[in-house]
């Protein structure tokens, strides 16, 4: 009986142990965004920007992120989630792009397959 007593007290120990590391673990969270199309000012739907070692933050209002890509040239994302980002995405919102895809973020607009968007900006009458 008393090796059985000792067993479980050691079961519950290692249990206890590894509960305390897997708690002491940052982990990772997925830092998600909407990828801004300039040329039809509207945003791509939710993806994965970048994985984040840490717990996840709460949301945030509204950023825009700028990422430079391999070949020299920048992404712009919107995301709702908070900081710290990584070293390559810029949150300053100086890009120009930046006002309109925050527009866009702000009324939904979500490109469509067909060349549509979900909530596009009303277009100018023009005078007659």
């Amino acid at each position: 009986m008393k090796r059985v007593v000792l067993s479980v007290a050691a079961a519950l120990a290692i249990a206890c142990s590894l509960h305390a590391i897997a708690c002491d673990d940052p982990g990772t969270y997925l830092l998600v965004g909407r990828f801004y199309l300039e040329s039809r000012d509207c945003l791509g739907t939710a993806s994965t920007i970048d994985a984040i070692s840490g717990n996840g933050p709460d949301p945030c209002p509204a950023t825009c992120l700028v990422q430079k890509d391999y070949d020299g040239g920048t992404a712009v994302y919107v995301t709702a989630t908070c900081g710290p980002y990584p070293p390559d995405l810029d949150p300053a919102g100086t890009d120009p792009r930046c006002t309109k895809a925050l527009a866009a973020f702000g009324r939904n607009d979500t490109c469509k397959p067909d060349g549509t968007s979900t909530h596009p900006l009303p277009r100018d009458a023009g005078t007659d």
